[in-house]
């Protein structure tokens, strides 16, 4: 065989390969990431603004107007499609051995999209750090 073809083949190959590993393994731990990070920067966000008075008076407004509950609703659903429908099989198993499980933390995201009382809030989002091990 030259060595034209097998240089050919090689790369025929590892193309092929490559656009597997990034379509099924990279693409969607990062959509995962992406997710987890949108949902501590909500939490972080208004953890922030409760000891702000002038932006803890813009969540309470936000809070009236549902955008939160809408927010932490949509993240919710999000989180757990990327879960159960994206992840490789692999990278579930890595999280389960972290101690992460985003479908409990969906389910706090949901709870927490319906609370009103600041006392539960602060219990569902640090059970929601707890479950995505955000610091």
């Amino acid at each position: 065989m030259k060595p034209i073809y097998l240089a050919a083949i090689i790369s025929f190959v590892s193309g092929f390969l490559g656009y597997i590993i990034l379509q099924f393994w990279i693409r969607p731990i990062l959509g995962y990431q992406k997710i987890k990070n949108k949902v501590a920067l909500t939490i972080k966000y208004y953890c922030k603004s409760k000891n702000n008075k002038d932006i803890g008076e813009k969540i309470k407004l936000q809070m009236k107007e549902k955008e939160w509950g809408k927010a932490n609703r949509q993240n919710s659903v999000e989180l757990s499609a990327s879960y159960n429908e994206n992840l490789p099989n692999w990278y579930k198993m890595l999280l389960d051995s972290r101690g992460e499980s985003p479908i409990d933390a969906s389910k706090h995201l949901m709870i927490l999209s319906n609370t009103r009382n600041y006392g539960h809030m602060e219990k569902h989002m640090k059970e929601i750090k707890n479950y995505l091990k955000i610091k």
